[in-house]
């Protein structure tokens, strides 16, 4: 997966076995559950609850793992750690990176459920 890449296609495929069918089912439930996801993340520190920092940027990595994200891993993982460290003020830093990756691995997600996965 080059830098540039939201995401790597064939990675997130094979671990489907290349099912497409499955792999297209997984990006509407993303695009629909990531923005969610984000905003609760948004919300808990709005409330400084540092457990539901944690919480939920911890489904949010999980979901994105699927898609083989790199960089959107590392920043839920970042914002997850300091969740679970307490520390309100590194999650709130490292959040707008984490908001602009997901926002970049939708568009990624979509631009590839529009050309039918076929890359």
């Amino acid at each position: 997966m080059s830098h540039d890449q939201a995401f790597d296609l064939q990675e997130a495929l094979s671990r489907v076995d290349d099912d497409r069918e499955t792999f297209q089912l997984m990006v509407e439930a993303f695009l629909e559950q990531g923005p969610q996801d984000l905003a609760a993340i948004e919300v808990a520190l709005e409330k400084r609850d540092a457990g539901a920092v944690a919480k939920s940027a911890h489904r949010l990595k999980g979901s994105v793992l699927q898609f083989c994200a790199e960089d959107a891993v590392r920043a839920a993982k970042a914002v997850e750690a300091a969740g679970k460290d307490g520390n309100l003020p590194e999650a709130e830093r490292i959040f707008p990176a984490l908001k602009t990756e997901l926002e970049r691995l939708l568009g990624a997600l979509r631009a590839a459920a529009e050309k039918d996965l076929a890359v």
